[in-house]
């Protein structure tokens, strides 16, 4: 089985924190088989820089399980494979809203009717699934109407749209409470307290004891 964990680090973009996160991301990759593919270079100018996660629909296209795991997040070393997790011929995510509260939807969403928007920080797909990162076919302009919250929402829309345009079927990574301290996304709008973030989970994760 071929796997790949994508990773989008532009420009070295907060070297601070990418210190602490991939290696616990890096470590995941090497224990359960993921081949690592690390975005580094722009292939869709104009559109936001998170829009270059769609980069997983040409990279990812060959193998059968494809895990996009964002620059900020921690992956403690007793969480399991995401695709142990994950039913086949779904996708999985660790996190999700009312797709109406960031985006204007279109028929796509109206047809499907489950107003679910996806958190793009930790998703996996399978081949049968790949359809989810499927890029879209507009213009950055087209790009910047559709989210009104935040124009870096782009990428969320785009795979919250595959989930509606194909009807896929999608299921949570860490519904439990005990995961959610196994897979840490600190965000960078606050550098000072992702700093902070990451260095508490590390530093509290050398002490928990074996729960999987």
């Amino acid at each position: 089985m071929k796997k790949i964990l994508h990773i989008v680090n532009i420009n070295n973009f907060f070297p601070e924190l990418f210190e602490m996160t991939f290696p616990t991301v890096q470590a995941y990759a090497q224990r359960y088989g993921y081949e690592i593919n690390l975005i580094t270079e722009r292939k869709f100018p104009g559109f936001h820089i998170n829009y270059e996660k769609m980069q997983v629909w040409e990279a990812g296209k060959d193998a059968d399980v494809n895990l996009l795991v964002d620059a900020d997040v921690l992956i403690h070393p007793q969480f399991p494979d995401a695709a142990t997790i994950v039913p086949p011929h779904h996708i999985g995510f660790n996190d999700n809203y009312n797709a109406s509260t960031k985006f204007h939807l279109n028929h796509y969403f109206m047809r499907d009717g489950r107003d679910v928007g996806i958190a793009s920080n930790f998703v996996v797909s399978y081949r049968s699934t790949h359809d989810v990162w499927e890029p879209l076919t507009i213009t950055p302009e087209q790009g910047r109407r559709i989210t009104f919250v935040r124009e870096g929402d782009i990428d969320e829309y785009c795979i919250s749209q595959n989930m509606a345009k194909y009807g896929l079927r999608y299921t949570g990574i860490t519904w439990e409470p005990w995961q959610r301290e196994y897979l840490i996304h600190t965000g960078t709008g606050d550098k000072p307290l992702a700093l902070q973030m990451a260095r508490e989970a590390l530093n509290k994760w050398k002490n928990l004891t074996e729960r999987i």
